[in-house]
């Protein structure tokens, strides 16, 4: 009687099943290895992201804020919390030099300043009323609770971070007044005012460009409107970075008479 006889596989065989194998292991392999490193990077992005919202969430939701008066009477102009050189909201070019920038001008700056009557008792509280926001050695800070005897520097009262050093650098914090406007109420009038031989009333309403002579009477109405853009990148993996932008439109106009 013949012996049965056995099939299998060869040496070549296995050694070609082998290979095969390992590279359907090593693909599956670099797939999971892909798929975590982007999940890990996405959930990165997403706690830097969610930092920076956070802060710039605060940060326009105080200075739409700025200038309010919980007492406020028929006479804006007396408004406390939009005095010039003190309450008056302003933007600083940066902590080092603490220089106020021009009203509308194209500029960044790295601080801004403003009051308002949190406790609407109709009163400036120099150790709680006076805000602000500023870039500070790569860490977001506000201007909190302490006496502020110079309301429009940026280096005077009590400071306290926004951003957590530890975990992240905040690279950009600017404030730009580009769009605010400047109405000159007295225009149309008529009348060359800036001397230019011209009755250009459109030109002349413009109290940046034309500004109305000190004790002329005259009422201005600045509307003010700020940019603010927000950067930062993680300590632990500088190639993730995130930057956003908001412009913040100031609710109370800065009324004046000349």
């Amino acid at each position: 009687m013949s012996r049965a006889r056995q099939g299998g596989f060869s040496l070549v065989e296995l050694l070609v099943a082998m290979v095969l194998g390992m590279m359907v292991l090593s693909g599956i392999t670099s797939i999971y290895v892909s798929t975590v490193k982007s999940s890990a990077d996405t959930l990165k992005s997403s706690k830097l992201n969610t930092q920076l919202m956070t802060i710039m969430s605060v940060m326009s939701n105080d200075i739409r804020r700025a200038g309010f008066w919980g007492n406020f009477t028929s006479q804006p102009t007396l408004n406390p919390f939009n005095q010039l050189n003190d309450t008056a909201l302003v933007i600083i070019n940066n902590v080092s030099s603490d220089t106020q920038i021009t009203a509308n001008a194209d500029t960044d700056g790295q601080c801004v300043l403003f009051a308002y009557d949190e406790n609407e008792n109709g009163i400036v509280d120099a150790a709680t009323e006076y805000f602000g926001f500023r870039l500070n050695a790569g860490v977001a800070q506000m201007r909190a609770v302490g006496t502020v005897t110079d309301g429009d520097s940026c280096n005077n009262g009590v400071w306290l971070d926004l951003s957590d050093s530890d975990l992240y650098t905040i690279t950009q914090l600017t404030f730009n007044p580009k769009n605010s406007r400047c109405i000159d109420s007295s225009e149309p009038n008529g009348i060359d005012d800036d001397g230019l031989s011209s009755t250009n009333d459109a030109e002349e309403a413009n109290c940046y460009t034309t500004v109305p002579a000190s004790g002329s009477g005259v009422i201005t109405v600045e509307t003010r409107e700020i940019e603010i853009t927000l950067a930062g990148m993680l300590n632990k993996d500088t190639d993730v970075t995130m930057a956003i932008n908001q412009s913040v439109r100031v609710r109370n106009d800065l009324i004046r008479v000349r």
